[in-house]
């Protein structure tokens, strides 16, 4: 069964070749970087003749195409902070799905299948390029894009509420891909990723920082700024 590359910045149809890849696992966020060579070759000429005896009958193409770098992936911060490093890096950013830290053979092997999935991605999309024609990239229009503010806050409450119930089951991809949709049409002052990330918080300290974050949300879109200092601090304080 194939893995399933949920691109969260970028296009599939049209990849640029490098990108960051993460996935969640017990919790917590880990990535890697996967870069497709815009010129494709055969690394076996290049190995030196001492080490290519060793390497004979092996298959090291899938290297040469789209090799992750680390091999197995790293914790970081969170995934605003894979966001923010893929928009200033011009990264697509994608999600691969839920694992698990306890098998490090079985990480390495997904991580591995990620990037040679991104590889084959990248290489069909320029496989039918003309000699001295640019690409061009589809523009995408987001699903939420008519809503007004109120009707976004409604589905973003929605969508967190089916978070919440999957926990601490594996990710709905469907539902992610419409939170991060959501959170690009809203305006920064919401926070919204934020009260994702809570979402994703199992336990009742989750429940109690994303029911929090909603509120804040809320009362942002009434114009009730008078409990925003009261909310902002039961945040800080749930955070530790």
């Amino acid at each position: 069964m194939r893995m399933t590359l949920d691109f969260e910045r970028g296009d599939r149809a049209a990849p640029v070749g490098h990108a960051l890849i993460y996935f969640r696992a017990d919790g917590a966020i880990l990535a890697t970087y996967v870069s497709v060579p815009p010129i494709q070759f055969d690394l076996g000429k290049y190995v030196p003749g001492f080490m290519a005896q060793a390497l004979q009958g092996m298959d090291i193409s899938d290297a040469a195409v789209a090799a992750p770098m680390p091999p197995i992936p790293e914790q970081v911060d969170s995934t605003a902070f894979l966001q923010a490093l893929a928009a200033r890096r011009q990264d697509d950013l994608i999600f691969a799905g839920s694992t698990t830290h306890a098998d490090p053979m079985r990480l390495a092997a997904e991580t591995a299948e990620a990037a040679r999935e991104y590889g084959e991605l990248y290489q069909q999309s320029i496989r039918d390029l003309a000699v001295g024609e640019p690409a061009s990239t589809p523009a995408e229009t987001p699903r939420f894009a008519q809503l007004s503010q109120e009707e976004l806050l409604q589905e973003l409450t929605a969508l967190v509420g089916r978070v919440r119930v999957t926990l601490p089951g594996p990710a709905d991809l469907e539902v992610e891909r419409e939170l991060r949709q959501i959170a690009e049409q809203l305006p920064p002052k919401y926070r919204v990723q934020e009260l994702i990330e809570a979402a994703h918080v199992p336990g009742e300290r989750g429940q109690r920082l994303a029911e929090l974050h909603i509120e804040r949300c809320y009362k942002l879109y009434n114009e009730e700024y008078l409990d925003l200092e009261r909310i902002d601090r039961e945040i800080d304080a749930i955070k530790g």
